[in-house]
């Protein structure tokens, strides 16, 4: 088990944050944004489900004002199950006006020594 954490500004296309690895699966436990403009910006995150080909959306236009931050999960036994191919994808309307960190406990997807 390896703990993990991934950020980057966000754009107004969707940036991957994390995309689990093949032969492993993921715990997404975490998400931090603030917004660092001078003025109010939305976001939007989404969970990329490889298995069904499909983006689930988890904030949609989400408005965070300057300077302000936002979290969600970091409490025990909060968090998404995730699998190889899943990704964790967000977006805001404003180019780099909110910066985003998503915290994964990573494992591998084989059972050892069984």
């Amino acid at each position: 088990m390896i703990k993990k954490t991934f950020g980057a500004p966000l754009q107004t296309t969707d940036t991957t944050l994390y995309e689990v690895p093949n032969s492993k699966k993921a715990q997404w436990v975490l998400l931090y944004a603030t917004n660092t403009a001078g003025s109010t910006s939305n976001f939007t995150v989404g969970f990329y489900d490889s298995s069904e080909s499909t983006t689930l959306d988890v904030f949609d236009g989400y408005s965070l004002s300057s300077k302000e931050f936002f979290k969600i999960g970091g409490e025990f036994n909060e968090f998404i199950a995730m699998y190889a191919g899943d990704k964790i994808v967000a977006s805001c309307d404003t180019n780099n006006a909110i910066t985003m960190l998503v915290s994964v406990i990573e494992e591998n997807d084989v059972i050892q020594g069984g």
